[in-house]
């Protein structure tokens, strides 16, 4: 498992885990008890697209490396997948898993065995013909030696990885995996044209895509691959900037001299481009979830009633409304809509101060309690930690905010597990399973959900995988395992002109490929 911390003005992918922390402002608490809703516009739809029009798109993260396998921050997956690399399946936006290099597959009886048949007339974006060999030794390297992929360990299942014609790969598991197709939609798991040049700095795929330019610390072009064995680009070309600030990023958009940015990181940047008929403002949905999360290990939080007093105290309604003025959406427990064992869960330790209380004094603090929450200082968490400090003094309960920096944070409570609770923020897709493991940070222990998790992955059917993890999903809530609080929603500010473009933030990728503009 690798973490990964995401900063005030951007959101980070590349590694699996980001906490967030607090800056403590007068502001923050104003917010919480002043909070008001926005509104948001649709995406105008583009009439008469110029097919070789440029789209100029504004990010917060540029890529540290063009090396699929080297990990990265967002910007690695965000510019690269499913634009100049692809893989055998792909994420959708809505988060579903379908077939990309694969047409199709098939599964053995014993669910070990896959067999991919491979889309006919691929090539790479130099006119080099796409073989299985190329496939066999991009998963391969995946899992080498020399990968530092996200899904390295994941995808080290794969025993063995065999061509046994130019179009069919061949790949067994060491154990059945009904997730397997889904670790193969990442970054790491796409084709790269081997021995192409410098992988860290240059790239040959089979997408719609050639990386054309990539001026480090400015912008990377990505042309259209008119060789594209699919359906090619909307746009001729894209241009990603990148930005240190927001504030920078939003004002190059109002300047025009972007047409759209990957995501809005804050609502106080909103008012600047609302009722005005040259922008839209566009909200989807995410995989960010916003975590106060305790050591089920230690006490007072080994009693499951006082997690459920804490939960109870929490009115996470208030918290996002303050945060996000409303957009996104509580949750109920670790999963977001996206994923396929989705459950409303939210009714389950709904807001209720009395009931809190008592729960309280039945675990033996009548008085109440007291504990100290490390977090990793950060502009979103600082509304979210004074409200919760607020409304946790309600129901008898003190916190005290101790702030660290990303490397204390990491050694403390992530490695040694030396914490009482923590705010923080998981962006991973599929990450329920982690309740699974009674070894990661937070130490929940439930040799039920464990034996679910391990069951679901080694289901015969993605419905029984699904079955399972809503088992897990209800009973980590009714455990009150953590007080899971909202899902950040997805935002982005676009110009009027341009349309096609992704509306969730549920996949590594930003495909640009759809883009249109008039």
């Amino acid at each position: 498992m690798t973490i990964h911390h995401r900063s005030s003005t951007g959101r980070s992918l590349a590694r699996r885990l980001r906490p967030l922390g607090v800056l403590t402002t007068t502001a923050a608490v104003a917010t919480l008890l002043a909070a008001c809703g926005g509104s948001s516009k649709a995406t105008t739809s583009a009439s008469g697209p110029d097919p070789n029009a440029t789209i100029t798109v504004g990010s917060l993260n540029e890529p540290t490396t063009l090396d699929i396998v080297k990990g990265g921050n967002t910007g690695h997956a965000q510019v690269l997948l499913r634009n100049v690399v692809e893989g055998l399946t792909v994420l959708t936006d809505d988060g579903k898993v379908e077939p990309l290099l694969a047409k199709s597959w098939d599964v053995s009886q014993d669910g070990t065995g896959y067999t991919f048949h491979l889309q006919s007339g691929v090539t790479f974006s130099d006119g080099t013909p796409l073989k299985a060999s190329d496939v066999v030794a991009a998963l391969k390297r995946e899992i080498s030696d020399e990968s530092t992929s996200a899904r390295k360990k994941n995808l080290s299942i794969m025993k063995t990885i065999e061509a046994p014609d130019d179009s069919t790969v061949k790949v067994t598991l060491s154990t059945p995996s009904q997730s397997f197709l889904f670790y193969l939609t990442s970054v790491g798991a796409a084709v790269e044209k081997p021995n192409a040049g410098g992988s860290g700095t240059t790239v040959v795929g089979t997408g719609p895509y050639t990386l054309t330019s990539w001026k480090q610390g400015d912008s990377i072009t990505l042309t259209r691959n008119d060789k594209y064995w699919g359906t090619k680009a909307k746009n001729k070309q894209v241009v990603y900037r990148f930005f240190k600030d927001a504030t920078a990023e939003n004002n190059a958009l109002l300047a025009g001299q972007l047409d759209l940015v990957t995501q809005v990181t804050s609502p106080d940047a909103l008012t600047q481009f609302e009722n005005r008929s040259d922008f839209s403002i566009v909200e989807g949905t995410s995989t960010t979830k916003e975590l106060f999360n305790f050591n089920d290990a230690v006490a007072p939080f080994n009693n499951p009633d006082v997690r459920h007093a804490i939960r109870q105290a929490t009115d996470r309604k208030a918290l996002l409304k303050a945060v996000w003025a409303n957009r996104g959406r509580i949750l109920g427990s670790m999963v977001p809509p996206t994923d396929p064992w989705y459950e409303d869960l939210t009714s389950i330790d709904d807001h209720n101060v009395a009931s809190a209380k008592q729960l309280l004094a039945k675990a033996g603090h009548p008085n109440g309690l007291s504990f100290t929450v490390d977090y990793v200082p950060s502009d979103e968490i600082n509304i979210i930690a004074q409200g919760l400090k607020s409304q946790l003094a309600q129901a008898g309960i003190t916190i005290t905010l101790n702030p660290v920096d990303d490397a204390t944070w990491t050694d403390k409570v992530y490695k040694n597990h030396n914490f009482q609770a923590t705010i923080m923020n998981h962006v991973n897709q599929r990450d329920l399973v982690w309740y699974g493991d009674p070894t990661f940070y937070w130490q929940y222990d439930n040799p039920q959900v464990q034996q679910w998790v391990k069951d679901s992955e080694t289901a015969p059917t993605p419905d029984q995988q699904t079955a399972l993890l809503k088992k897990v999903a209800r009973q980590i809530s009714e455990d009150a395992a953590s007080d899971w609080l909202f899902l950040d929603p997805a935002i982005k500010v676009a110009s009027t002109s341009v349309s096609g473009y992704q509306k969730n933030l549920t996949t590594d990728s930003f495909y640009v490929a759809p883009i249109t503009k008039r």
